[in-house]
């Protein structure tokens, strides 16, 4: 196995990056992937000296290490902790970049139990460490935000209140003039009307 590993680093060092035809011409056929060049008059799907290399069977990697790293290992995603008991001894754990924080932890913690190798973090009980900490402070601004939501709610609600009795105390101040105005408009007819009995008599 070291053999062929050591066989494919090689075989890597030597093969030519495969460009597009034209792509160092057009800037935008750089941008693209590879396609096989079919011009009839192509130089280089006639593999002239000069041109690029086109992809063949032969820069292919012995079929025992393909999808495996360079360690001879071949990665298998996680998503669950109980999916680390399946690993062999020729693979090794790899935990997706979707995942959250909270799983990717329970999956840590249970590898480090089970002694199993993760290729994405070397280093277990440093981004154990990290992650816990990133929550404590993630709970810690929560907390504040609500605090402060909390306050910003009950001063709305204390602003509210005060409208309001502000509103009533206008209400009976214009309730109390009208009644005024009712009276000192009643107190003179009444007046005439016993001036005119009065002279009737």
């Amino acid at each position: 196995m070291k053999e062929l590993i050591t066989k494919k680093i090689s075989m890597k060092k030597r093969m030519p990056k495969f460009e597009r035809q034209e792509a160092h011409v057009k800037s935008r056929l750089s941008r693209s992937g590879w396609r096989k060049p079919r011009g009839f008059q192509s130089k280089m799907r006639l593999q002239r000296k000069g041109y690029n290399a086109i992809v063949k069977v032969g820069y292919r990697t012995p079929r025992i290490l393909r999808g495996r790293l360079a360690n001879g290992l071949i990665e298998i995603a996680v998503i669950n902790s109980t999916e680390l008991k399946g690993i062999q001894k020729d693979q090794i754990a790899l935990i997706p970049r979707t995942l959250g924080n909270r799983k990717r932890l329970g999956i840590l913690k249970e590898a480090k139990k089970l002694k199993v190798r993760i290729s994405n973090f070397p280093n277990v009980d440093a981004k154990i460490s990290e992650i816990e900490n990133n929550m404590v402070s993630r709970k810690k601004r929560r907390s504040e935000s609500k605090a402060k939501k909390t306050e910003k709610a009950k001063k709305l609600a204390k602003k509210e209140e005060e409208k309001k009795t502000k509103g009533k105390k206008k209400e009976k101040k214009e309730e109390k003039k009208t009644k005024e105005k009712l009276k000192a408009e009643e107190k003179p007819k009444e007046s005439k009307s016993k001036t005119k009995k009065e002279t009737k008599k």
